[in-house]
């Protein structure tokens, strides 16, 4: 139901921002690149092989696995609204929405750094203790 409600909000937003964004002439959009970091939220350490989904405004879906530094850098993406969900096994899926309001025209690219922290589902047995 939460993942329900996360994707409508997410395409209300997209297509609330998308609208706003968008000039008369769309060939003027600034690519933007996104690196995600994915780390375990109690020890700190990166995560592996972590699945690592990028939804543009449009719901056009990337996916990609985290390489031994817990790192993934996705392929230039035109968009200025952009979803993140993480996920491995053992740990509580996380997810985060980027949005680009006012892009530098000055630019040819964006980069984006996004660093994301896991919580792993073994955690929530250790607070009954």
């Amino acid at each position: 139901m939460k993942k329900f409600i996360l994707s409508a909000l997410f395409i209300s937003l997209s297509t609330l921002l998308s609208a706003c964004l968008q000039d008369e002439d769309s060939d003027n959009r600034i690519p933007v690149r996104y690196t995600v970091i994915v780390a375990d939220k109690i020890s700190g350490e990166s995560i592996k092989d972590a699945n690592v989904e990028l939804t543009n405004e449009v719901q056009a879906a990337q996916n990609l696995k985290t390489n031994s530094s817990g790192t993934v850098i996705f392929p230039s993406e035109e968009s200025y609204v952009n979803q993140i969900v993480v996920t491995k096994e053992g740990y509580f899926p996380k997810d985060t929405v980027d949005v680009i309001s006012n892009p530098d025209t000055a630019l040819n690219i964006i980069l984006r750094s996004i660093s994301l922290f896991l919580v792993p589902t073994d955690t929530a047995d250790a607070d009954n203790d």
